[in-house]
């Protein structure tokens, strides 16, 4: 497994000492990994609408459909 080093403060490291049972390499390891796989995800909902004639108006109109459709169906569960 690779190693990464991160430079921090002082004072950050005093604020991180406080707290002796958080294993902040695995904490950080963690958010690393969901924030690549975010940025996964980002690229390729960009390659799928980068032909896309949608405006930002229509995002906000299709999104406010899908959430109010989500809320019936999740009443009706």
């Amino acid at each position: 497994m690779a190693s990464v080093t991160f430079a921090i403060s002082e004072e950050l490291k005093t604020k991180l000492s406080k707290f002796v049972w958080v294993i902040w390499s695995e904490l950080v390891r963690q958010e690393l990994l969901k924030r690549s796989q975010r940025a996964i995800l980002f690229r390729e909902l960009e390659e799928l609408t980068k032909d896309s004639t949608l405006t930002d108006e229509d995002c906000i109109k299709f999104t406010k459909l899908v959430k109010e459709r989500f809320k019936k169906e999740s009443k009706g569960k």
